[in-house]
């Protein structure tokens, strides 16, 4: 299936109104010959490979069948190409928005563990990638900076796109990055760490928010 499902918010507010509640879709773009070489992938702007419409035509089947309110996506080429296979009528109502860029690798952009595994300074990274940043490369803190500033202002309410019948919950579709959906599920599921969730490329992974406050972030 390419859909998968998973609940956030355990933790907190159990009253919360129909109109906070989200259901979300994060989409990872189809793959890129970089993925199959198995090279970090960070801002580099590579497009997806040639089979691109065939590996992402299941998720187009069940995405026609979703009725969606919003629409984001990050502005590199493989999640807009990913986003014209899948939503082919999205048309101008998508968000095209870079804080859902990968994380930037720098220096080791284009590199396989097997060419950076003998560089002390990766195994650094390797062992906390929150306290070293790669050579020219975006540190953790700017990376979960953007995430969490992309995750509050999609969370908020009262927004005129995101008013809906009373009784529905508005859906938003967000096409990005492997560890940005890892990133975003890591603060949207209560106890789920980051390397916990599996991102498959040209798939999509379903969470339905039910609650008011989402591990420190709070939709005001």
């Amino acid at each position: 299936m390419a859909l998968n499902e998973g609940n956030a918010g355990k933790d907190v507010h159990t009253d919360q109104p129909a109109s906070m509640k989200r259901n979300i879709l994060w989409v990872r773009h189809g793959t890129t010959l970089w993925n199959v070489e198995k090279r970090y992938l960070g801002h580099t702007d590579i497009g997806l490979l040639p089979d691109a419409k065939e590996e992402l035509a299941p998720l187009h089947e069940q995405l026609s069948r979703v009725s969606w309110h919003e629409v984001y996506c990050s502005d590199l080429l493989r999640c807009r190409q990913t986003l014209e296979q899948i939503l082919p009528d999205a048309g101008g109502k998508v968000k095209f928005d870079q804080r859902l860029r990968e994380i930037d690798f720098g220096q080791w952009e284009g590199l396989t563990y097997e060419q950076l595994k003998d560089n002390p300074e990766y195994r650094n990274w390797i062992d906390a990638p929150q306290k070293v940043t790669p050579p020219d490369g975006e540190s953790w803190q700017k990376f979960t900076e953007r995430m969490d500033s992309f995750l509050q202002e999609m969370l908020l309410n009262g927004r005129p796109s995101m008013h809906v019948d009373e009784g529905r919950v508005p859906t938003i579709v967000v096409v990005t990055h492997g560890g940005v959906i890892r990133y975003a599920l890591s603060r949207l599921i209560a106890g789920l760490g980051f390397w916990d969730t599996h991102v498959v490329p040209g798939q999509a992974i379903q969470v339905q928010l039910d609650r008011q406050g989402i591990n420190g972030l709070v939709a005001e």
